[in-house]
């Protein structure tokens, strides 16, 4: 495995985005399981006796109670959402499966759950996980997924080509670009759509520890660079979300807010993983 060839932003050829936009925005919901009893993404570290249940606690609060709203804030806003998914969510929490069916969010595989990483598997066992978790994925949904991020980035060297393999045509692991480009494999290609470590409420919420006001503020300053710099070269704005962080009570209206202000800007694509692909499919051909 090699990493992605340099290509200085300033020397590419300009990236048109459909209806003349200076920004495609893809919001990617993360929905989650962690496997009770191992440690998980914390807002209390200091919590870790076995078994640990209140940050447990507080990403279950994502699936039981956040997620409910988000559904019911998308649909209202009208903002097409990534759903980056588990494949143990299809089989642990079908009603919210349903519900992403019904509202109509793209799923984006996520691996089988988010306590089990890639790093330090062999290639046939990678290779039946990313199987098992499509697998699960399609027969919840009805459709394979195209797009794919590995749980907590921890990829392995094979990682990439078996996902080629599995059928999935783009990747959210490269977080080191505003621009999609093609990730090139000793037998094939993967779309490589910028995802975020910055504009992410793990980093902004629990890491900087923003408040809710700061985190909307964080977000629409994201925006408005990526808005400026696309008026000359088209630019890709993610927004990271997980259920049980920016699902909470004291955060919701501080999303509304700051999703609310990318909705009313002018020349700006609200669409998802799918959608960039297409589109770079179609500018590729033609």
């Amino acid at each position: 495995m090699l990493p992605p060839s340099f290509q200085p932003i300033t020397k590419r050829p300009i990236l048109k985005l459909p209806n003349h936009a200076r920004v495609a925005v893809w919001v990617v919901m993360n929905v989650e399981n962690f496997t009770f009893g191992k440690l998980g993404t914390a807002i209390q570290p200091h919590l870790n006796s076995h078994p640990e249940i209140a940050n447990y606690g507080w990403r279950d609060y994502g699936n039981r109670v956040g997620i409910w709203r988000l559904f019911e804030l998308f649909a209202e806003l009208e903002i097409p959402v990534t759903a980056a998914v588990n494949g143990e969510i299809c089989t642990l929490y079908p009603e919210i499966i349903t519900a992403i069916n019904d509202y109509g969010w793209e799923v984006m595989a996520h691996g089988i759950n988010n306590s089990t990483g890639h790093s330090g598997m062999d290639k046939n066992q990678e290779n039946e996980i990313i199987n098992q978790t499509l697998n699960l994925l399609k027969q919840s949904t009805g459709k394979l997924p195209k797009g794919w991020l590995t749980p907590g980035f921890s990829i392995t060297e094979s990682t990439f080509e078996l996902l080629h393999s599995a059928g999935i045509v783009y990747t959210a692991d490269w977080v080191n670009d505003d621009q999609p480009y093609w990730y090139e494999l000793p037998h094939g290609e993967l779309l490589a759509i910028p995802y975020t470590i910055e504009a992410n409420d793990i980093s902004l919420c629990l890491s900087n520890r923003f408040s809710g006001a700061e985190f909307a503020q964080a977000i629409e300053d994201q925006f408005d660079q990526l808005w400026q710099d696309g008026e000359s070269q088209g630019r890709v704005m993610a927004i990271g979300l997980h259920p049980f962080i920016v699902g909470q009570p004291l955060r919701m209206k501080y999303l509304k807010k700051c999703l609310q202000y990318i909705k009313n800007q002018p020349q700006t694509w609200l669409t998802t993983g799918e959608g960039i692909y297409n589109w770079m499919k179609h500018i590729k051909v033609n």
